[in-house]
């Protein structure tokens, strides 16, 4: 309940309800103020906003009428109380949590080392804010000193300020007059879409401290367009698997998949990085998408006559990528080593691939293709770049240039990591859906066909629960912001858990339409999938099937274990006992290949089988003992504090100090 004072004998009480009008008569009558009538609106009504506007206007009458009585002495506690708002907010920002950053630290752990700087809009509204302040300080106006704008802000923003005559707008200005709840009048301006804005970096680690756009970044439209093509690469890529189940053709897919998530993961890194939100990042998306379906349009044959053409067209996008870090670069003058570095390290990789495309026989080209996968896979992964550079071994003079050198480091927003890793695994899940479809002719279609199709739904509704919703759940630390080691094994290890799902999804599409068991008859699907379903079902595809599902199983494990999970006494399976056993059911996987007597449907039922058996163990074992697991409460943990010591916070400051990667949001990937 609160009291309005809407001038001198008067007040007004703003209740939340009409029970609340019931106590306040209730306390009054005790109280001894009687029952009379007094005023009173409910929160939010009509009421309400115009006792707010009357005591506005109350609260301005008294400042007029102190300011007529006393005006120096109003005027300097006016400057004194401004600038002791100035000094309150930079000492908030400082050692205060931000509010910004709640929301993200219940989703994913607590960093202290943690700070947010303007976006690109607040920043340019600051911009003219201190403008002001200036000409007051020439008219004799005493204003707060000091500026907390971490560095590579200010030259963002000089950045901005340079290249502002220069720059080429499509803009479509619309202003109109706002009455604000006081009456207050407030111009407002709506501008278009630029053609080209200077970028900004949006998070960066500097001097062991994170700082983050104050704003959140979220999952721009055109990235779920690129999300589009991928369904379709993915799905292209592992039908092409399944047309030759052999170690040849697992190796083909390994050389056309890598490469695809390399550009997925450096276009999602890119957007991530820089806050641009022009015409000219849209037009750079479109690029890529040519690039990407180039490199499509020849994933077919690219082993026997288009290989120069898949690889022109990959070479076309890392190009594209050296000479975007190389723009970077020059315009954002604080992180010019470590763009040039990546920039570099795209280049390389250009020249390994385009070595590929000139070595005869084709044969004799994998031993350079292998080296060139790795380096997309390890050297592309920038933050060795950043472990060379900070390595113990190496001489403290070099190390102190080096860190010196790459002060800046960028970052890694971990809700867009997260989001866009969740959206890739997605895809791979909802290929795996697809592929199991098929066409039936026949008049009764509940046969074997379709309780093959039912039991790998379930199977990939069952992956889909494990990943999104138990391995999420109960999360006390992310593991990009545990640690930089796991934030690296974290996304190291997503790019084998996909290849194995999306391999075994494949090969389940080749199962569900086998008939090699009873209640099959071929007859009874359409011409289309007659011609894929076999009699027989290859020693190969077995191995396709069991052994994706057993990686991509172990790969989820070790996601899991990257994370840092609420400890709670009471459940009734620790993690790492959970954890374990899917390691036993991933190892089982891995020796159905060699039960030879299981037909398509008795192997499709027991993985299935397991797989519900692996999900049924996590959440059980999620739950509480002393709590019933059918309506039992949620569970309860209970939380240490533990104190900091000069030794402990001397040894805390020293880590950041030497590794500004602990902590959140991954910064070089």
């Amino acid at each position: 309940m609160k009291i309005i004072q809407v001038d001198d004998d008067r007040t007004i009480h703003i209740v939340k309800s009409h029970e609340e009008v019931e106590q306040l008569k209730l306390r009054r009558s005790e109280s001894g103020l009687g029952l009379g009538d007094f005023d009173w609106h409910l929160h939010g009504s009509s009421g309400h906003i115009e006792s707010l506007k009357q005591a506005a206007e109350h609260h301005a009458r008294k400042q007029e009428v102190l300011r007529a009585r006393h005006p120096e002495t109003f005027a300097e506690l006016d400057n004194v109380q401004r600038d002791f708002d100035h000094l309150s907010k930079e000492l908030a920002k400082l050692t205060s949590r931000p509010v910004e950053l709640e929301a993200n630290f219940s989703r994913f752990g607590y960093a202290a080392h943690i700070r947010t700087h303007k976006s690109r809009a607040d920043s340019d509204e600051e911009g003219e804010n201190m403008g002001k302040m200036n000409m007051e300080n020439e008219k004799g106006v005493e204003t707060p000193g000091g500026n907390d704008t971490p560095p590579i802000k200010e030259m963002c923003m000089v950045a901005g300020r340079k290249r502002k005559k220069n720059r080429v707008t499509m803009k479509v200005n619309v202003s109109w007059r706002l009455k604000g709840v006081f009456g207050a009048v407030v111009d407002k301006c709506l501008c278009g879409r630029q053609l080209y804005k200077t970028p900004v970096l949006r998070q960066y680690f500097y001097q062991g401290v994170l700082w983050r756009a104050e704003n959140s970044e979220e999952v721009a439209s055109f990235e779920l367009f690129i999300d589009l093509l991928y369904v379709g690469i993915i799905a292209v890529i592992g039908d092409k698997a399944t047309e030759d189940p052999t170690g040849t053709g697992l190796l083909r897919f390994c050389v056309t998949f890598i490469p695809s998530w390399r550009i997925w993961s450096d276009v999602s890194d890119l957007i991530s990085r820089f806050e641009t939100d022009d015409t000219y990042q849209r037009v750079n998306i479109l690029f890529i998408l040519v690039c990407l379906l180039g490199y499509t349009s020849n994933i077919t044959a690219a082993f026997w006559s288009t290989y120069s053409q898949l690889i022109a067209f990959y070479i076309a996008a890392q190009v594209f990528f050296a000479i975007t870090y190389l723009r970077m670069a020059r315009i954002l003058p604080h992180v010019r080593p470590i763009m040039t570095t990546f920039s570099i390290q795209f280049m390389i990789s250009v020249v390994l691939w385009l070595g590929s495309c000139f070595i005869q026989p084709r044969d004799g080209r994998l031993g350079l293709i292998w080296v060139a996968v790795a380096w997309d896979i390890l050297g592309g992964s920038k933050v060795l770049v950043v472990y060379a550079i900070r390595s113990p071994i190496l001489p403290q003079g070099f190390r102190a240039r080096m860190n010196n050198l790459f002060a800046y480091l960028p970052a890694i927003n971990i809700e867009h990591k997260t989001e866009r890793v969740g959206a890739f695994v997605t895809l791979v899940y909802g290929y795996s859906v697809v592929a199991l479809l098929y066409q039936n002719q026949a008049t009764f279609g509940m046969n074997a066909f379709f309780g093959k199709a039912v039991l790998g739904l379930i199977q990939a509704f069952c992956f889909n629960w494990i990943y999104f919703d138990v391995d999420a759940s109960h999360l006390h630390m992310h593991a990009i912001r545990r640690h930089v080691s796991s934030a690296s094994i974290w996304l190291a290890t997503h790019l084998p858990f996909v290849m194995s799902f999306t391999l075994s999804g494949a090969a389940l599409s080749k199962l569900v339409a086998a008939h090699d068991c009873g209640d099959a008859s071929v007859d009874s699907l359409t011409d289309t999938y007659q011609a894929k379903s076999d009699m027989e079902i290859p020693d190969g595809m077995r191995w396709y099937y069991c052994g994706g599902l057993a990686i991509a199983l172990l790969s989820m494990a070790a996601i899991s274990a990257c994370h840092v999970h609420t400890p709670i006494d009471t459940q009734r399976f620790r993690k790492r006992t959970r954890l374990a056993f899917r390691v036993v059911i991933a190892t089982i996987w891995l020796c159905l290949p060699l039960a030879k007597s299981l037909n398509s449907l008795q192997l499709i039922g027991t993985t299935t089988g397991l797989t519900v058996l692996v999900l049924a163990v996590d959440v059980w074992g999620q739950s509480c003992w002393e709590d019933s697991f059918w309506c039992g409460e949620e569970c309860k943990y209970r939380a240490k504090r533990r104190a900091m010591s000069g030794i402990s916070a001397g040894a805390d400051s020293e880590r950041s100090e030497s590794s500004t990667l602990a902590g959140d949001d991954h910064p070089t990937m």
